[in-house]
């Protein structure tokens, strides 16, 4: 085997113990217990950059090596936000690493199968939205936009294309704010886009019966199909738009999904001049300040080693034949027929108002590592929210917490960490990125009001939200037309809000 030393940086992690990766140190697993929380905690951040930077090269015995590692400090059922977050990861990393040997790896992951886990999903995905305030935020600040452009229509239709994170109670608020609308309630026709036909009857059952009680005029069409599998070609047809009807299209979470192309591309973009606090830096909060101090120092280091990393992203087997440039290139030219060609077919629509929530976060970089850095830091938000939420509700099971962090957050760090090409479906981006495709799709801004800021900060506030303890903001941007949620200061999600350009503004 290639002689291999392990990096050893200039920080305090390198005077604690670090095994071989040769294997032959003939101490086993004893290194383990020899090293306090903290220190196990730091170990599990140096382990899991240098087994990325290993499965990136494609090396697969020290990579293999340091998945063993990773294994002895973290777990699924471990205690502490750090070690389950990482236990997740190496999952990612090993199903990765597998994918180096296609056939066995086709051979292993296609004979578990998911059905077992399926059932619980829609349980773990309540769970998200009961204890944390992301998708609330988003229904609310969307039915806001909508009823704000909807002013004086009486024949209003909304098309959801939310799929997996449709949820009839955001149209249900919608019946309770048309209700006490000037003039009173439109006729109101949904149109939901979703691959599950149980879902879509409950879903109509659902608003059939609260629009009764409302008294409100009120269709639903149900359309079974995933976002990305939409006839683009008859797409007036298949959501079944009527002339006369004032159109509003609202989707959450799924537009990303129009990103999965052959292969990856298009290279992470840095917005400098944050303030907001690292992920790994909020976790450390809750740890004592030395291990606090420790941490911050190691990531700060790992993130800064390079402003432009080329040396270590050469490795990744994605960038060894194409240029960084070269692979955005080829990027931009596969997803301007996919995600381009359905934005062109809405725009065609002339929707009113479309308005567009989605993971504030970089998913859909060039190069594996890049990706990978972007997620580990992404993600360990999110636990660290969802940690909070579910200690402040000790009543609740925590088993719930469990599902959530595994078969919903899991699956979404295996999408970004694991998989390829066209099964890369988790593809993120920021919202100056959507600003772009937008804008190139002959699509432009609708500002986003201050009043519904305020319904969402009065929201916060309601649920017990928006104190220090929990640290969420509703924030906007520059221009103060788009809205971020953020957890200490950290965009987790944005909304936006678009309509049709003016034949004078539209982009060629």
């Amino acid at each position: 085997m290639e002689m291999f030393q392990e990096d050893t940086l200039s920080s305090p992690s390198s005077s604690l113990y670090t095994p071989s990766p040769h294997g032959h140190d003939g101490l086993g697993s004893s290194w383990v217990q020899e090293l306090s929380h903290d220190q196990q905690g730091l170990r599990l951040i140096n382990l899991l950059y240098q087994c990325a930077a290993e499965v990136a090269a494609g090396a697969f015995d020290r990579a293999n090596f340091y998945l063993e590692q990773i294994t002895q400090l973290a777990s699924l059922d471990a205690p502490h936000t750090l070690q389950r977050l990482a236990a997740v990861f190496v999952d990612a990393l090993a199903r990765k690493l597998l994918n180096l040997v296609p056939g066995l790896s086709r051979a292993l992951l296609s004979t578990r199968g998911n059905s077992a886990e399926a059932h619980p999903v829609p349980a773990a995905r309540r769970h998200l939205f009961d204890v944390l305030p992301f998708m609330k935020l988003a229904y609310l600040t969307t039915n806001h936009a909508i009823l704000e452009a909807m002013e004086g229509e009486r024949f209003v239709h909304v098309v959801d294309l939310s799929g997996p994170a449709a949820n009839p109670v955001q149209w249900i608020a919608l019946f309770h704010a048309f209700r006490g609308r000037r003039g009173g309630p439109p006729h109101l026709r949904i149109t939901a886009v979703h691959d599950g036909r149980e879902f879509l009857a409950n879903m109509a059952a659902v608003l059939a019966k609260e629009a009764e009680a409302f008294d409100i005029p009120f269709q639903f069409s149900g359309v079974e199909a995933r976002l990305e599998e939409l006839d683009i070609d008859a797409l007036r047809q298949v959501l079944r738009v009527r002339s006369g009807e004032a159109l509003a299209v609202s989707v959450v979470g799924q537009l990303h999904r129009l990103l999965a192309v052959d292969d990856a591309g298009g290279r992470s973009r840095h917005v400098p001049g944050s303030s907001c606090l690292t992920p790994v830096q909020i976790i450390a909060r809750s740890s004592p300040s030395s291990f606090g101090e420790l941490l911050e120092r190691e990531i700060n280091t790992r993130l800064q080693l390079s402003p432009d990393s080329s040396a270590v992203l050469s490795m990744s087997p994605q960038s060894s034949s194409l240029s960084p440039a070269q692979q955005q290139q080829q990027q931009q030219q596969r997803e301007k027929a996919k995600q381009g060609s359905f934005l062109r077919a809405v725009r065609a629509l002339s929707p009113k108002i479309m308005v567009v929530a989605e993971l504030e976060a970089n998913h859909n970089a060039a190069t594996f590592l890049e990706r990978f850095e972007e997620a580990l830091n992404y993600y360990a938000s999110l636990f660290d929210c969802l940690e909070r939420a579910s200690a402040a509700q000790a009543y609740r099971c925590a088993g719930e917490q469990a599902r959530a962090e595994r078969l919903v957050l899991g699956e979404e760090i295996r999408g970004v960490v694991a998989r390829e090409g066209a099964e890369r479906k988790e593809r993120h981006e920021r919202l100056v990125q959507w600003a772009r495709r937008m804008e190139a799709a002959g699509m432009e801004r609708v500002k986003l009001s201050y009043a519904g800021m305020m319904e969402a900060r009065k929201l916060l506030q309601s649920c017990g939200w928006g104190g220090e303890d929990y640290a969420y903001q509703v924030a906007h941007d520059a221009r103060g037309e788009a809205f971020f949620f953020c957890w200490h200061r950290k965009p987790l999600y944005s909304v936006s809000a678009w309509r049709p350009a003016a034949p004078s503004c539209r982009h060629t």
